[in-house]
């Protein structure tokens, strides 16, 4: 896959994209202080659907703001276009035509829209048979693929419910012109994107990322603090592949494997190491449908992807058939959470595709993924029942909210579900329209609270990374109460989430930044993981694991944690040292295949306590961790005065720097700054 070329494209794409949509508002003069209900914008005589479409948009200008609705309609068109193409090259258009390419004479496919030329004959459900005709007898190639574009995601929205949602039907004014020119948007996408690019379901994922590459470093070098407009942008970070299948083989095929030992899974997991014979007691599971695994912030499903993968070689090994496994991992294995819908509309589709590459029939089944698209559910003063339990529960409130913001972060307990039940009871009672709009809040209130509150086998992310210091108001405070001893980034609470959603003696892998393990502001945190957990794998990655994202700055360790105690060592890959992502998983493959390489380490996790602090140390030789137990420390056995800048005796080892002969400075005497009057610039050296 050329990350370079999709790059590029994507952050020209998004430039172009908005830029078309602003000049289709202002064909149609869609902007905030504009006029409803006209027949025509200046010369542009508007039929009544145009017409009616516009007043449609004007609302929506005035509830979120001409620029938010520009931006919102781009990325919609962006991502019904990358769908589409990736679903065409693979032959899954329910009509086998294809919407961008057509057949070239020399062979393979061209820009050109096959839909187009073969438009009499195209079945694509909704069309009207007599407008095709009407737009081909005239010769308006481009207004017939505008109409057999918005038809052909129509129909996939039917076929694909959640991932091809319906697009307001005013939207249709804003779908860009000129897509198929070979500068346009699909015309650059066709002609600079290979079609094997296309072949792995990963391209959605990097499409996604790069899209918004640059409204994410343009928030972090604002320095601004984050909303639910800019967080889910912002916090997006595509997995390489590698680091995926260590994290989920060392969760989700650690649990098979020690299920069933002789599994010939083994083979195809290169990142799995092998468990010692004393090792942690598991979840006993009888087949493939009792496992559960949970991405919490699954942005477009990179682990999911992975863990299906995976997934059907379990079933296919207890004799499934390929046409049934997808179904069962879709509705009884996964499931994924995520704040920003744009990047849980990619989460499904990957997943579909997956589903359809086994099994052809897939569309026609109107099974759907289980990706929980995190919205707010905001009441209204005084709209819940009068003395209902929930009124007084003013943090699950908040939080219901911000749920673009805190997200899978909220912890519903049992007496949440049962206020929010006891509300809808209440409201039931009462009847009438008003109690009939909180009784629909509150069932998206249940039904989110309820997928918040399950626990899973497998819990594998790689969680959002943001500094408390970039938090925005709601979320700064929230964290500090909600999460206090890890709330100095995100990706640490998401530790700590990841342990409440793993069942007890399920698993938290998880990607994170390196700071937990060292920082003392995280030390609480060290302790409990070693007290109650256990660290079964950790792959300590350091800089530069993400080289297509600039990972450079960014330490990172990939962590597979045992929610319960066992009595077993640890294994752990020290790569901090190594340059660039290709040679670390390189390094990480050497390690398990010889743990004797050097840089492989068995530790228990109960020395780290030794240390000061507890840093997990576990390239610490043994009898340096032993020496912190049975050895003295340095102040026992020092006079140390309590001050760094003290001799003890002035007068016999300092010296003005001119009382220094030259031969001797360097050798005998160090240059040593001390504090005394002021000077400006330079001044009080001995």
């Amino acid at each position: 896959m050329n990350d370079t070329v999709i790059k590029n494209f994507c952050t020209w794409a998004r430039t172009v994209l908005i830029e078309g949509v602003a000049q289709r508002m202002e064909r149609y003069n869609v902007s905030e202080g504009a006029e409803a209900g006209l027949t025509a914008v200046g010369p542009l005589v508007l039929s009544p659907q145009e017409a009616a479409w516009r007043d449609d948009l004007l609302r929506l200008c005035r509830e979120e703001g001409a620029g938010r609705l520009r931006d919102r309609a781009a990325y919609t068109w962006f991502n019904r276009i990358a769908a589409v193409r990736y679903i065409e090259v693979h032959d899954y258009l329910p009509s086998r035509v294809r919407m961008f390419t057509r057949p070239a004479a020399s062979g393979g496919w061209e820009l050109g829209s096959q839909a187009v030329d073969e438009a009499l004959d195209v079945q694509v459900e909704g069309i009207d048979p007599a407008r095709v005709a009407e737009l081909k007898q005239a010769g308006e190639d481009e207004p017939l693929f505008r109409y057999l574009f918005l038809a052909q995601g129509d129909e996939l929205s039917g076929c694909l419910p959640g991932v091809f949602q319906p697009v307001d039907a005013c939207m249709a004014l804003l779908l860009p012109a000129n897509l198929m020119d070979p500068d346009g948007v699909v015309g650059r996408m066709v002609g600079d994107i290979a079609e094997a690019d296309w072949e792995d379901v990963q391209v959605l994922g990097w499409m996604y990322q790069y899209y918004n590459a640059e409204v994410k470093d343009a928030f972090f070098a604002s320095k601004a603090k984050e909303t639910p407009d800019t967080i889910g942008p912002a916090t997006q970070l595509f997995t390489p592949d590698w680091i995926v299948r260590y994290m989920v083989q060392n969760s989700l095929g650690r649990l098979w494997m020690l299920n069933n030992p002789g599994s010939p899974l083994r083979d195809q997991m290169e990142y799995y190491i092998e468990p010692d014979a004393e090792h942690e007691d598991f979840v006993k599971v009888e087949g493939p449908e009792d496992i559960t695994l949970c991405d919490p912030a699954c942005g477009s499903a990179h682990i999911l992807v992975y863990a299906f993968e995976l997934l059907a070689a379990m079933y296919r090994e207890r004799g499934y058939r390929d046409r049934d496994i997808p179904e069962l991992i879709l509705t009884k294995n996964l499931v994924g959470m995520e704040i920003d819908p744009r990047a849980g509309q990619i989460a499904g589709l990957a997943l579909a595709m997956c589903a359809r590459e086994l099994d052809r029939r897939f569309f026609r089944r109107g099974v759907r993924a289980d990706i929980a698209i995190l919205c707010p559910v905001a009441f209204e003063q005084g709209e819940l029942p009068e003395g209902c339990a929930l009124a007084k529960k003013k943090d699950l409130l908040d939080a219901l909210a911000h749920l673009d913001e805190a997200g899978s972060l909220l912890r519903p307990d049992r007496t949440d579900l049962a206020a929010i039940r006891e509300a809808m009871t209440l409201c039931e009672s009462a009847g009438g329209l008003f109690a009939a709009t909180a009784a629909s809040k509150l069932e998206r209130a249940l039904d989110v609270c309820e997928k918040l509150a399950r626990s899973f086998d497998c819990v594998v992310a790689n969680p959002p990374y943001m500094g408390s210091s970039s938090l925005g108001p709601f979320m700064s405070k929230w964290v500090k109460k909600n999460y206090p001893d890890v709330k100095s980034d995100l990706c640490t609470c998401f530790i700590e989430r990841g342990f409440s959603l793993a069942r007890d003696r399920g698993y938290a892998a998880m990607v994170t930044m390196q700071s937990w393990m060292f920082l003392g502001s995280f030390e609480k945190m060290r302790a409990g993981v070693i007290d109650g957990k256990t660290i079964i794998s950790m792959a300590h990655l350091g800089p530069r694991a993400f080289d297509a994202i600039g990972g450079e700055v960014v330490n990172v360790t990939a962590d597979v944690i045992y929610n319960g105690h066992a009595a077993c060592e640890g294994a752990y890959v020290r790569l901090v040292d190594i340059n660039g992502g290709e040679a670390k998983r390189l390094k990480l493959l050497e390690a398990i295949q010889n743990p004797d390489c050097g840089w492989f380490y068995r530790r228990d996790a109960k020395t780290f306590k030794q240390v000061p602090g507890t840093p997990i140390a576990y390239w610490f030789p043994r009898p340096l961790l032993n020496a912190f137990v049975e050895g003295r420390s340095v102040d026992e056995d020092s006079d140390y005065t309590g001050s760094p800048n003290i001799t003890g005796d002035n007068d016999k080892y300092l010296r003005m720097h001119w009382e220094i002969s030259k031969k001797d400075r360097g050798s005998k005497w160090k240059v040593y700054s001390k504090g005394g009057d002021f000077r400006r610039w330079y001044g009080n050296l001995f």
